[in-house]
Parts: structure tokens; sequence; C-alpha cells
């Protein structure tokens, strides 16, 4: 929830240093600028997953089909910690810009994490 927040929060008042959060290459440039609509779909996005771990902890309504919704969701975890192999991720060719520094500090470890907690709450939960 605090991630989909976050993005909420950059789409009411923008974000102060994008090249920190949005990949960039070589010389600096932003590679995407996804405006307030990609943002706000991404914000909702995350509340949904949110929403449908929330079901499951607290609630216990195992919905039909929920399962592999939640495999779904550690896949696309897990795929944003694999990365595209040039600016995102574990893999990435790209080292040297102040996101791919941070991407591999923060980002992507914290994509694995989650991704791994899914998984464990799937199997063995």
């Amino acid at each position: 929830m605090f991630l989909g927040g976050l993005h909420f929060y950059w789409v009411f008042f923008g974000i102060k240093n994008p090249t920190a959060v949005l990949p960039t290459d070589v010389s600096g440039n932003l590679l995407m600028k996804p405006g307030k609509a990609g943002t706000v779909f991404v914000g909702v996005t995350l509340f949904l997953f949110a929403v449908i771990y929330l079901n499951k902890m607290v609630a216990y309504l195992a919905l039909n089909g929920s399962t592999y919704i939640s495999l779904a969701i550690g896949s696309i975890f897990l795929l944003r910690t694999i990365g595209d192999f040039k600016y995102l991720g574990f893999f990435k060719k790209l080292k040297s810009t102040r996101f791919a520094k941070m991407d591999g500090k923060y980002y992507s470890p914290l994509a694995l994490v989650v991704s791994i907690l899914i998984f464990i709450l799937e199997f063995w939960g």
C-alpha cells in the first residue's frame, strides 16, 4: 500500500528527482516519462495487489483462483527483479546512472523480497 501511495504522491506533487526513480541512459536522459495516467495506473495496480494480500492474510476469504492471481503477482515482482538486462534489475548492463545505483541497492532487492514473501505465502502459508 505504501508503494501505491507513493505513486499517488508523485501524481499530485511530482517527482523531485526523476533520475533517481526512473531509468536513464548514460547521458542522464529519461528512458520513460509515464505521465499522470501511467503513474495512477501503477498506483492503483499496487493498491489492488495489496488488497488481494490483505484479503488472504486478514479475512482468509480465499476466492476461487486467488492462488493463481497471487502467483502471477509474485511472478511480476520476480520479473522486475530480473529486469530487462539493460537498464533495470539485478542483471542490468548499465550500472553507472543514479537510477541504476538506486535500483541495485533498493528497488530490485525490494522486488525480490516481495516476490519471495508472496511465494512463501502461497506455498507454505
